[in-house]
């Protein structure tokens, strides 16, 4: 293993170790560095104290997390800034994926017992994409949508990532365009940096982009509006804990169901979320989106019904 990699994998279990035991000393680590058989090569000692602080520093550094100690609970270590490693960013995607693939490299019998969902592909550009987005360098791509049969080229103003639905999508602008277009990273054929800087349009926020939509689809078509959601029986209790939209708010509650206001565009992914839900949700209001949900059911019924 590459020196670099095996550092990067150290920094990940000294940080695992310090959070999941939550006030730890650094004796009490080192315990747990000499019961490792994984990272720890053959014949190395404990962790000296320097190396240890030296570990600390490249760990803010590199992932934007705290270490501090505390000096009245017997130099116990933890983390400042936990959520960074709970709330949805690309550090904690990537640190938590590597604090499990840890765990794996040293538990391999274990490996048959997790199953991971696949994803459409596309991955590999990730690495590329992140260094033009630092670097503020525009992209030469090659895109085929799944409408269109014949690919098309592109030079492109990247602005952010996103994930939704196992998928990463690349926002960006087309040379020439005032509007972002979305790039699904598995429809992309080829792609590369193109040497050639851009100056960003201040006005495009990628955190902000997405919050009148649930995926990544933003439909001009429709407006942002409040809408009145019904859920029935156990469904409501995933709904409770995977909210549809980060604006679902529980506006009431009886027995039988669960009424819920979110604000958003009620475009394609909206409706095909709600009918998802079959029979177990219901649209109150407005009433252009439940007679279209109406008609949706409809048609689906058609489909069954022909022989």
């Amino acid at each position: 293993m590459a020196t670099s990699v095996r550092l990067i994998r150290r920094y990940v279990w000294l940080v695992d170790t310090i959070r999941r035991a939550g006030n730890i000393t650094l004796e009490e680590i080192n315990q747990k560095w000499m019961e490792e058989r994984t990272l720890r090569m053959e014949n190395e000692e404990e962790i000296p104290e320097r190396t240890f602080h030296r570990h600390r520093q490249a760990i803010a550094d590199i992932f934007g997390i705290d270490i501090l100690c505390n000096r009245y609970n017997g130099n116990t270590y933890y983390i400042e800034n936990e959520d960074a490693l709970n709330e949805p960013s690309f550090t904690s995607w990537l640190f938590n994926g590597l604090a499990i693939d840890n765990q794996l490299m040293g538990n391999r019998d274990v490996s048959d017992k997790i199953v991971f969902e696949e994803t459409p592909g596309g991955n590999g550009f990730l690495s590329p994409i992140i260094e033009a987005l630092a670097k503020n360098q525009k992209i030469a791509l090659v895109y085929r949508r799944f409408s269109i049969s014949e690919s098309t080229e592109s030079i492109v103003e990247p602005y952010g990532l996103k994930q939704s639905k196992q998928r990463w999508y690349l926002i960006a602008k087309i040379e020439g365009n005032d509007k972002p277009t979305i790039f699904s990273l598995d429809r992309i054929e080829t792609l590369s940096l193109t040497g050639r800087s851009f100056t960003p349009d201040k006005s495009i926020n990628v955190t902000t982009y997405f919050d009148e939509v649930i995926g990544v689809n933003i439909d001009d078509d429709f407006d942002c509006e409040k809408v009145w959601l019904r859920v029935y029986g156990r469904q409501r209790d995933y709904t409770d804990t995977l909210p549809i939209h980060k604006s679902q708010t529980i506006i009431a509650r009886t027995k039988e169901y669960t009424d819920y206001q979110l604000t958003l565009r009620p475009e394609y992914e909206f409706q095909h979320a709600v009918l998802s839900l079959g029979s177990d949700a219901e649209i109150i209001s407005p009433q252009w989106l439940r007679d279209e949900i109406q008609w949706l059911g409809a048609e689906i019924l058609k489909r069954y019904e022909q022989k």
